[in-house]
């Protein structure tokens, strides 16, 4: 009798090529919970007047607004850098977060959003909407401590909802 040959993927058994797993642990008993826009800069003002490239940071939080992680996603050049949004929400998501915030300074000191700040803005409120995560702010960190919040300068690109956990705000 001949030998049956595989038919479908999960015969073949490349659906388990790959094992996927995630390992949460919680690293410290400290909290923090950031009520506002200016209360997340002031966690970014040392490291936006040293840092001589740009570089874009994932902020997850949990449901009240507490901290769960800071995840560095992009570095840059002294003028840029390339950005994903599934990379960006993939970080959120791999933190358990219900909302989250993006930070990235301007090397040059400037804290005013560029045209591509505010497009990867709108880009990631759509597709963090699709997935249920709250986009809460995007800030655009400056020297000596300014800063912009794209909420609060541009709230029609935020997908509000009744769900919204806004820490926007003017400065």
């Amino acid at each position: 009798m001949a030998k049956r040959k595989p038919n479908s993927i999960a015969e073949v058994g490349m659906w388990n090529a790959y094992e996927y797993s995630v390992k949460r642990e919680k690293r410290t008993n400290k909290s923090a919970r950031i009520q506002s826009p200016r209360d997340l800069a002031a966690m970014f003002r040392e490291f936006a007047d040293a840092e001589m490239s740009e570089a874009l940071f994932v902020v997850a939080f949990g449901g009240r607004n507490d901290l769960l992680g800071i995840h560095r996603v992009y570095q840059g050049t002294a003028t840029g850098t390339s950005v994903s949004v599934g990379e960006l929400l993939r970080s959120a998501l791999m933190m358990g977060a219900v909302g989250l915030a993006l930070v990235h300074n301007h090397p040059s000191g400037d804290h005013e959003p560029s045209n591509e700040d505010v497009n990867l803005t709108a880009d990631v409120a759509k597709a963090a909407a699709l997935l249920d995560l709250q986009f809460l702010d995007h800030l655009v960190m400056g020297a000596n401590g300014a800063f912009s919040s794209i909420r609060s300068q541009k709230p029609n690109i935020f997908i509000q909802d009744d769900r919204t956990l806004v820490i926007g705000g003017s400065n």
